[in-house]
């Protein structure tokens, strides 16, 4: 071979390789390509499972907050929904016939134990129930039903004086007369009475969810359900809210005004603040959007040390029959000094809880409406949340804790407990979804059960704040309520009627009755007692009337918004359980997962995480 021949080969074997090498850099190349543009779609459906592109939350349901920030919010939930706490011993102080020297003391008694319930029940909703960033708060479908035992002719008061029926002092909790049924009828008697019911209706209410029944019941409820009930919910807030502003118009919309302002118009403003790290052992500033973060916190204090300089001056009317009366500060002032500074509430406080079947029947109707009721605020938190949809096992996990926390608070003296509302409105308003500041909020309605000068200090609120707040929060549930028919075609004439016959009835019906309170008399006072309890309620009429004419009047399924509510919820939860990268499971519990996953029998449990999981194989094969 001459030196040009062996030369030419040299260069073509060159050539080969430079040729191979570059092709497989190529190949590579549009490996990495692949994989980098298949990561980048990961991160996207990241951002999007988490909510915070659409919703520009702050802190998304997985998020953990520093503790400070998860302390300042979470007092910031527990001021917008304390107005439960309230309505409880405000309204039923009366109807249980306390004496006028005892009432403050067993207002804050019953404000106690409803905090501490709906600590308990706060904290294992979030915790091992549904997982959502949601309180629980005492439920209002079950006030109707208490009042209506209330008003039953062995339980009503004597007297207007309401005097001759107080044998025993509150006070004297050792007398053995105290819990002496034979005794003449006192306010602990009808305290026992509501506990009974409460305790009975809240295990119908744990049977339903821990059954799976709620989630077979899922199969047939889409939007035309969900939306009447949440904007009913959000018309019962505006009732609620109408009630406490119209004690004084003007602090209500400087209240309300304070809080559009600093969530909406100052939401992008950077505030500078100092910082210190004592381990580095420097300070420096730092910023921040705290006016979007802690609007309804700064509202709230701004207008209450605004009425108390009002007070202080006595600008305030001090006749409680005048307008305006209710903005002062002092107005449950002998509350705050009567009450103890510590204070432990125990169950059985006013003795054995007493069963009858009307208070049962009664009561068990009201936990379907609130039942009803959660289901929507399950799916409007999760979306405000930034969680993906709510799977069912999560749903029956939910509500048979909700059963739970009712079963505490009918042993401690509250009325039963169930998903609030308004929690949801202040997760739209603050930009802060995180299960972990719903966690703190539940330690916080602990220490406020605890220390009886702080819970009493809550009480003196002003009713128009409370207003104020509610009138935004009543517009925020109402818009939920709406978005939910997105997935509806709303140009079918079948589903508009729908949606208005739903909606109408849930507002017709229930003035109907609240005009009309002995409207039915059917002969019997457990039917009488049913079916003015349902046809008070108006989410429960709108959700029902949404429920029947959904599944009944024919319709196609992308019609109904079924085909996309479904496969939305089919799509995130297969990016849930997709083992090929790992992902924070959203709604698994907080412990034993793996050996949970190796359990098949798990699977069989409609509340465990597992429920109708497939396997690694089945994935494989779809």
């Amino acid at each position: 071979m001459s030196d040009t021949e062996a030369q030419m080969e040299l260069n073509d074997v060159r050539n080969h390789l430079a040729n191979n090498c570059v092709d497989h850099d190529a190949s590579k190349t549009m490996e990495f390509g692949d994989a980098s543009q298949d990561l980048k779609k990961e991160d996207d459906e990241d951002r999007e499972d988490k909510g915070k592109d659409g919703l520009n939350l702050k802190y998304a349901i997985d998020d953990i907050p520093p503790w400070y920030s998860c302390l300042a919010f979470g007092l910031q939930q527990h001021l917008t929904m304390f107005s439960s706490c309230l309505v409880y011993p405000v309204l039923m102080i009366n109807m249980f016939c306390v004496s006028k020297e005892d009432e403050s003391l067993v207002m804050g008694q019953l404000f106690s134990a409803v905090v501490f319930s709906e600590a308990v029940g706060t904290f294992l909703q979030s915790t091992f129930g549904s997982r959502l960033p949601i309180i629980q708060g005492v439920a209002v479908s079950l006030y109707i039903p208490a009042t209506i035992i209330m008003k039953m002719p062995q339980w009503q008061c004597r007297d207007l004086n309401q005097t001759e029926i107080y044998t025993v002092s509150v006070n004297d909790t050792s007398n053995p007369e105290y819990n002496d049924p034979s005794n003449e009828v006192t306010y602990s008697q009808r305290i026992r009475e509501i506990q009974g019911a409460t305790l009975v209706a809240s295990c119908f209410q744990l049977l339903l969810g821990f059954s799976g029944v709620i989630g077979l019941l899922l199969r047939y409820i889409g939007p035309l359900t969900v939306a009447p009930t949440l904007m009913m919910i959000g018309l019962g807030l505006s009732y609620l809210a109408l009630m406490n502003a119209s004690d004084h118009w003007g602090i209500a919309f400087m209240t309300m005004g304070l809080v559009v302002v600093f969530s909406q118009y100052l939401r992008n403003i950077n505030v500078l603040y100092p910082w210190c790290k004592f381990k580095e052992r420097k300070c420096y500033t730092d910023s921040s959007k705290v006016f979007a973060l802690f609007p309804v916190l700064f509202s709230i204090i701004i207008t209450w040390l605004f009425c108390l300089i009002l007070t202080i001056a006595d600008v305030f009317p001090d006749d409680p029959n005048e307008t305006g009366y209710r903005a002062r500060t002092d107005v449950n002032s002998k509350a705050v000094a009567d009450f103890p500074w510590f204070w432990f509430p125990v169950p059985f406080r006013w003795g054995m809880p007493t069963v009858s079947v009307a208070a049962i029947i009664g009561m068990s109707a009201g936990v379907i409406a609130s039942v009803i009721e959660s289901i929507g605020d399950y799916h409007a938190c999760a979306m405000m949340s930034g969680a993906p949809p709510i799977p069912d096992h999560a749903i029956n996990r939910g509500i048979g804790m909700e059963g739970v926390a009712c079963m505490v608070a009918g042993m401690w003296g509250s009325i039963g407990v169930t998903s609030y509302s308004g929690n949801i409105g202040a997760i739209a308003i603050t930009k802060v979804g995180s299960r972990r500041v719903i966690q703190w909020t539940s330690f916080i309605l602990i220490v406020f059960a605890f220390v009886g000068k702080i819970g009493a200090l809550v009480v003196s609120l002003p009713s128009p704040i409370v207003g104020g707040v509610f009138w935004i929060l009543a517009g925020l549930i109402l818009s939920v309520g709406v978005s939910n028919l997105q997935y509806v075609n709303m140009n079918s004439t079948r589903n508009l009627c729908i949606l208005g016959l739903s909606i109408a009835s849930g507002v017709i019906i229930p003035e109907y009755f609240e005009r009309n309170p002995d409207a039915i008399n059917t002969g019997s006072v457990e039917g009488d007692q049913i079916l003015t309890i349902v046809g008070k309620t108006g989410m429960l009429i709108a959700g029902l009337t949404g429920f029947i004419l959904d599944n009944t009047v024919p319709g196609s399924l992308e019609e109904r918004g079924m085909t996309e509510w479904r496969n939305r919820h089919k799509q995130k939860q297969k990016k849930n359980y997709d083992t090929n990268r790992p992902r924070k499971q959203t709604y698994d519990l907080p412990f034993c997962m793996p050996c949970i996953r190796k359990v098949k029998f798990f699977r069989y449990l409609p509340f465990c995480p597992t429920f109708r999981e497939k396997t690694r194989e089945e994935q494989t094969a779809v």
